[in-house]
């Protein structure tokens, strides 16, 4: 599958997630996702970084549900109280202990499987998909960004491997587990880190990476003035509805003064491309698709197509469970129906090839 398509799936379901705050819902996204991640493709050093980014995922819904007991609650369902010191009104309502709801249990909850679910997708995504991948399908613009984005996303699964090696080596010699042992193997990885983030540097700057012409000033300052424009703009609609026309406006100049820079960026530099990814139909269609439900669940709050909102606090009532959400959330399994489509073979040749393609930066 190609790498776009990849990154319009994590983007959408990012934003069902962020959108949606009934746990059914999110249930059924949780276990799209699950299955996408069992039958996508898999690189070597991606399937540790999906162990991890999964666990991590799963740790931080039992830390907001941790929280969630250790600071109280309020709602009308109480289920216990856990005593603790009263802490003064100045800190806005912050409390140590108290009593514990069932509606902020379930908030909580709700939470926790958000965050789950993009943890979960974007792992997925880092196991299918190899940072050499995500680097030829960056733009001439965004080049040199996109190799420190590689950079990063190898770090995790880079790190994991020298682990397990310095464990197994200490294992051949003898050497005791446990928790006292921590320090002998996180030395020997970070230092190990370090050694190949110097060897990466130096291979880099002896093969002229950064070495291309800069963007004139113009459009550099026009690229640095977008933000706060794009910023402005959305501060001045959401804030001010009299200055609105004014927030529009400023919100178009931000995104031409945006578009200016990556163009003026792109044509000031010439990339030579050895592999280029073929799109599908398959791909085509899951883009334009993704793009598709995540403005229906951006806007599902403000357009009332759908209804994915929940409030638990409001007497704790049934989540409701209807066919457009429910569609939304299975959405998500689109990239299994392509994955299926897909030729035998063509996934691992996919998946094999990624590491041997290089990409050259011509001045």
């Amino acid at each position: 599958m190609h790498t776009g398509a990849w990154v319009a799936w994590v983007s959408m379901v990012m934003v069902i997630a962020l959108a949606t705050q009934n746990p059914f819902y999110l249930g059924v996204l949780l276990l799209s996702i699950a299955l996408v991640a069992v039958v996508a493709p898999k690189t070597g050093t991606g399937l540790a970084g999906l162990r991890a980014l999964s666990l991590i995922g799963g740790g931080l819904l039992v830390v907001s549900l941790g929280i969630a007991v250790v600071n109280g609650s309020y709602g009308d369902h109480i289920l216990f109280t856990i005593p603790g010191p009263g802490l003064p009104g100045w800190l806005g309502g912050l409390r140590i202990g108290g009593p514990v709801s069932a509606e902020g249990l379930v908030a909580a909850l709700t939470r926790g499987m958000a965050i789950l679910s993009i943890f979960l997708a974007f792992a997925t995504f880092s196991a299918a998909v190899s940072p050499q991948r995500v680097l030829r399908t960056a733009p001439a613009a965004l080049f040199h960004a996109g190799l420190v984005v590689t950079v990063g996303l190898t770090l995790l699964p880079s790190t994991i491997e020298d682990l397990r090696r310095i464990r197994e080596i200490q294992a051949l010699r003898g050497a005791r587990t446990g928790a006292r042992q921590v320090a002998a193997l996180v030395v020997p990885a970070v230092i190990s880190g370090l050694e190949r983030s110097m060897r990466l540097a130096e291979a880099m700057e002896a093969r002229g990476y950064a070495a291309t012409a800069r963007p004139p000033q113009t459009s550099r300052l026009l690229g640095v003035l977008s933000a706060p424009l794009i910023l402005a703009a959305a501060w001045g609609w959401f804030y001010f509805e009299d200055f609105r026309v004014l927030a529009a406006a400023a919100g178009l100049l931000g995104v031409a003064a945006l578009v200016y820079w990556l163009w003026s960026a792109a044509s000031s530099s010439t990339t030579t491309r050895l592999y280029r990814e073929a799109v599908r139909p398959g791909d085509r269609a899951g883009i334009a698709g993704s793009i598709v439900v995540a403005l229906l669940a951006a806007g599902s709050s403000t357009t009332g197509l759908l209804d994915l909102g929940y409030n638990p606090f409001a007497g704790l009532p049934w989540p409701t469970f209807d066919l457009g959400g429910a569609l939304v959330a299975l959405s998500a399994l689109w990239p299994v129906i392509n994955l299926g489509l897909l030729p035998a073979g063509s996934q691992e040749s996919a998946v094999a090839e990624a590491p041997a393609r290089t990409e050259v930066l011509s001045p």
